[in-house]
């Protein structure tokens, strides 16, 4: 073993010289090497990760560039608590990312609360994992993974396009694992990194058998375009000639709730209703018409002119019509040797009243990283495995609370009654966690656990909370039953901001 590699796996030993790209500090290199199938956010963020950690890696994407899908997400603090270690990164981000404030109002526009700040960024709250970076929260997709790809090739990272993975394959004598594509083509590595979303064909070796998506009932209108097309659009000229600052609105009406977003160069619409009529599909080639889209809304009259002219004025069949499925937590993204893992929404996908999917994808990226450097090469099984006993509690519990957030927004509210803080409240045990000091702290205990069976438990849970698991199905089932199940849950713990 070389000095570089006892220096990472035993931290201390001095590294025999500095590595340093484009102002990125590598780690000593580990001699070890993984392959990362998917470059979403999740997959390209893990490359990174892995390449500061030493580690040598590859990525290939089943698309021939970088996709073109997608609208808007928020990511929030403990996504980015490593971003300043890649000041070209840092810089991109600060540039395309949207300082957003936001409100909640009735159908009609009607304010039923002032506008604040996302909760990370109010005063007084506990301080967040990312300080003191400004975290904005609303960042376009495209942009987002445009700016982890021109990271990756700062660093030299390969990422090969046009490589429609089929097959996962594990060789535990061996200590490897391949990815295998549709042309016969074979990745082997020592690790394998599954990124490649909810419909990965990781499921055959760790699970035994595909995830099953069972259908909520609800589905989602969403489009994002250019405020150039809004000309002629009156209610949407006066507000962006009046907006002072990116604004993020929810609008909530019976059984329907819209998420709006302005900036003066871009708006997004998302309509959630109840009208899945069995025959919408999760894909971003399922589009509709304007006018179908506008339909979705109860009395589309009775809704703000913004909603309106913002369906009106997309460019024509532009409107996503995406079911909202979902796949109950699973509690196992590892193959049997460990040597294949699997990352972001191949783990665990979330409902979009999560507002953390990306966030988690990214966090994993910061877990996984440093769960790897914590180890030997030989250990790189034993290191996944440990990654996934420290995210699992956490990752199901965000997945819960996207369920029960849909009792908050997707009903009609009093526009009489003005509320002081607005709905889907996270607590600081969410946006001040840091997820790779998570791992720093907790990794030798939760190996032992592991390997001993000593004592352990999480905390990156909300303080005091007791972690059950929990199904769709019986989630469903307690709603019906008129259980306020977002009360019942948001009281299990400490989801206070400070």
């Amino acid at each position: 073993m070389s000095p570089e590699s006892v220096s990472a796996s035993y931290p201390g030993i001095p590294p025999s010289k500095n590595v340093i790209v484009d102002g990125v500090l590598r780690f000593p290199p580990t001699g070890s090497k993984a392959l990362v199938v998917g470059a979403g956010i999740g997959g390209l963020m893990v490359a990174l990760e892995c390449w500061r950690k030493g580690i040598e890696v590859e990525v290939v994407e089943k698309a021939d560039k970088i996709p073109l899908l997608g609208d808007i997400f928020v990511i929030g603090p403990s996504a980015l608590t490593t971003f300043h270690h890649y000041p070209s990164m840092l810089k991109e981000y600060d540039e395309i990312s949207h300082d957003a404030h936001l409100t909640h109002t009735a159908r009609d526009g009607t304010q039923i609360m002032p506008w604040v700040e996302f909760e990370w960024n109010r005063k007084g709250v506990a301080q967040h994992s990312a300080y003191p970076l400004r975290v904005k929260g609303p960042v376009g997709r495209l942009r987002f993974a445009q700016m982890l790809f021109h990271q990756c090739e700062r660093l030299g990272i390969c990422v090969t396009f046009g490589v429609a993975v089929e097959g996962y394959e594990e060789d535990v004598a061996k200590g490897s694992a391949t990815a295998v594509a549709v042309d016969g083509r074979r990745f082997p590595a020592d690790l394998v990194i599954a990124a490649d979303g909810i419909g990965t064909k990781s499921h055959g070796i760790i699970l035994g058998h595909p995830v099953r998506a069972v259908k909520t009932g609800f589905l989602v209108y969403r489009a994002m375009y250019s405020t150039e097309r809004l000309k002629g659009a009156p209610a949407m000229e006066v507000a962006i000639r009046n907006l002072e600052r990116p604004a993020l609105m929810q609008l909530s009406g019976a059984k329907v709730h819209c998420v709006f977003f302005l900036s003066k160069s871009e708006v997004f619409i998302g309509i959630t209703t109840e009208d899945d009529d069995m025959t919408a599909i999760e894909s971003w080639s399922s589009t509709v018409s304007n006018e179908t889209a506008l339909s979705a809304l109860p009395d589309p009259e009775t809704w703000s002119p913004l909603i309106r002219e913002t369906v009106l004025h997309a460019p024509e069949n532009s409107i996503i019509r995406w079911s909202l499925c979902f796949r109950d937590p699973q509690p196992r993204w590892t193959s049997s040797g460990g040597r294949i893992v699997q990352l972001g929404d191949s783990a665990h996908s979330f409902l979009p009243t999560s507002g953390n999917g990306a966030t988690q994808a990214l966090e994993d990226a910061s877990s996984l990283a440093e769960c790897l450097r914590m180890t030997t090469k030989q250990d790189t099984g034993i290191a996944t495995k440990i990654h996934e006993l420290l995210r699992y509690q956490r990752v199901s519990l965000i997945q819960h609370a996207g369920f029960v957030n849909m009792q908050e927004v997707h009903r009609e509210v009093d526009p009489k009654v003005v509320k002081s803080k607005p709905p889907r409240q996270e607590g600081k045990w969410l946006w001040a966690h840091n997820p790779e000091k998570y791992v720093t702290e907790k990794f030798t205990e939760a190996r032992e656990h592991l390997e001993k069976g000593s004592p352990f438990e999480n905390s990156n849970l909300p303080p005091g909370h007791k972690w059950s698991d929990w199904t769709m199905e019986d989630e469903l089932s307690r709603q019906k039953a008129g259980i306020l199940t977002t009360h019942e849950l948001k009281n299990n713990g400490d989801w206070s901001l400070v």
